[in-house]
């Protein structure tokens, strides 16, 4: 008869076998499924309500360049900036789905973005705080006018009517508060006369998102007024049917697969990389992210796809996950010799850049994406050219700080926390026939910073840990506890079953 701790030894090998397949096979391939099942945006789905109205706002933070010398500037001195905030915004978005395509896996929408102020996270900061910063809507006005010929006129007239139409103004600054310069509005051109009016229409008429007519009449210029309400931009996204590893990547934009922003290549019908639409809108990520892989985000703030690479694995509120950055290639490396030449789109005169007309190393020129000559940096122009930062005082570049990153839950694609840091400046110089702009030394002037990002609070936290985390440690419990439990009991009944034998043949007589 077999012995029953041999029995035993083999039922222990059973159960490791068996521990084994769950935790190296069964379990991973179910985990995956309900993953699958739980990405997927399906109509009345839990994802779905999530798609439409994200669990949490997203942080809106703005840091503002005080001008601290602004006569003297004017008089050619560098200038000297205080950076000043956080100012601290709530963002919801919510999302006004206008169709599914018919197989499922395509969705079409509008993005609708409401901004709260934080009082508590932006204490001691308050919008009423008044500020002097570059007169974005003025100096925007003027380098139009530079750089097409055909306004070349206008310039003219505009010198005589500067003050009727910008308030006269002083200097190439404005004293306003923190408020009207990001969201309510600069007033300017407030009832204007004669040549100073028609000058006012041609700039209503010039379309640019930032510049809003009041109910007056007068023009209002303001960062971010046009991006607090109803969105404009028709979104296509693909829903992850068929295909989870493409939830939330962009699709279309306003009913198109490219963009027509950048330059593209001389064989016609050929879209430039520039003109590429990559990646999500970083609300989420596809899942399934593996160490050493990387992911796209598309911004439409400032028009172009962004590349993130892996970084290293990181532990939020004991939530595992991947952190992934930006790379020395977003706006360093530019120009022919890095095959995207059509970023350089050259619309800016007398201006620091290159002889091939490429701004130098850190700075992207966003002229054909908003309409207006602003330049793209990261905050304090962290990596920038020193052509650039050599020309202002009060920058404190630190990588820690104005990088942009984020943390990503690998199975699921969540994002956990991050934020997308980047920093708008404009070239300040002088512009032949206005005389207020006659004694100006040529700088890249920055005007603010913002970081738009995420940390999964408490709440949400409880919820993915209970959803997810909890359920992965349970069944990777059980998975150790059979394949370690198996094996123990097999080793202790074949030592026991050794043992017995060893006894029962000391035992048997000599015969």
């Amino acid at each position: 008869m077999i012995h029953w701790s041999l029995i035993v030894s083999a039922l222990g090998v059973i159960i490791a076998g068996l521990g084994g397949y769950c935790g190296w096979s069964l379990f991973p391939t179910m985990i995956h499924k309900k993953v699958e099942q739980s990405v997927i945006i399906a109509d009345g789905s839990e994802q779905y309500k999530r798609f439409v109205n994200l669990p949490q706002p997203l942080n809106f933070k703005v840091y503002i360049f005080n001008v601290t010398n602004p006569d003297m500037i004017q008089h050619g001195a560098i200038p000297i900036v205080e950076e000043i905030g956080p100012y601290v915004y709530k963002q919801y978005r919510q999302k006004k789905v206008k169709h599914f395509s018919r197989d499922g896996s395509k969705i079409t929408y509008v993005q609708n973005v409401h901004f709260d102020f934080d009082e508590d996270a932006s204490a001691p900061y308050r919008q009423s705080d008044h500020i002097v910063a570059l007169n974005m809507h003025m100096n925007s006005v003027l380098q139009i006018g530079e750089n097409d010929p055909g306004l070349a006129l206008l310039l003219v007239h505009l010198n005589a009517n500067l003050k009727a139409v910008f308030n006269d103004p002083r200097s190439m600054f404005v004293t306003t508060s923190v408020r009207e310069y990001l969201f309510d509005g600069v007033r300017f051109c407030i009832n204007p006369q004669g040549i100073a009016k028609a000058i006012c229409n041609q700039i209503k008429e010039s379309g640019s998102k930032t510049i809003r007519e009041q109910s007056d009449g007068s023009l209002a210029f303001s960062f971010f007024g046009h991006k607090n309400g109803s969105g404009h931009e028709v979104y296509e996204v693909h829903t992850g049917k068929g295909d989870a590893m493409k939830v939330l990547e962009i699709q279309k934009l306003d009913d198109s697969h490219n963009l027509q922003v950048w330059l593209n290549s001389s064989n016609e019908g050929e879209t430039s990389v520039c003109n590429q639409i990559n990646g999500t809108d970083a609300s989420s990520y596809p899942p399934f992210r593996q160490r050493g892989d990387s992911m796209y985000i598309f911004s439409a703030d400032i028009c172009r796809s962004v590349q993130l690479f892996y970084q290293s694995d990181i532990q939020y509120q004991g939530i595992p996950g991947f952190r992934y950055s930006i790379g020395e290639n977003f706006i360093n490396d530019i120009g022919p010799e890095h095959d995207n030449e059509c970023f350089c789109v050259d619309k800016l005169a007398n201006v620091i850049k290159r002889k091939n007309g490429c701004l130098y190393a850190g700075a992207l020129d966003l002229t054909t994406c908003l309409d207006a000559p602003v330049i793209l940096t990261l905050p304090h122009m962290l990596g920038a050219s020193n052509e650039y930062r050599k020309m202002i005082r009060g920058l404190k570049p630190d990588a820690k700080k104005h990088q942009t990153f984020v943390d990503v839950q690998s199975l699921t694609g969540t994002p956990l926390q991050g934020g997308k840091r980047v920093q708008f400046n404009m070239f300040l110089k002088s512009i032949n026939r206005i005389t207020i702009t006659e004694n100006l030394t040529t700088v890249l002037m920055p005007a603010i910073w913002v970081e738009e990002g995420i940390q999964l609070n408490g709440e949400m936290v409880k919820f993915f840990k209970k959803k997810l985390i909890n359920t992965l440690k349970t069944l990777d419990i059980v998975h150790w506890v059979g394949l370690c439990g198996g094996l123990g009991i097999a080793a202790i009944s074949l030592i026991y079953y050794i043992y017995q034998r060893g006894r029962q043949e000391d035992e048997a007589p000599v015969k």
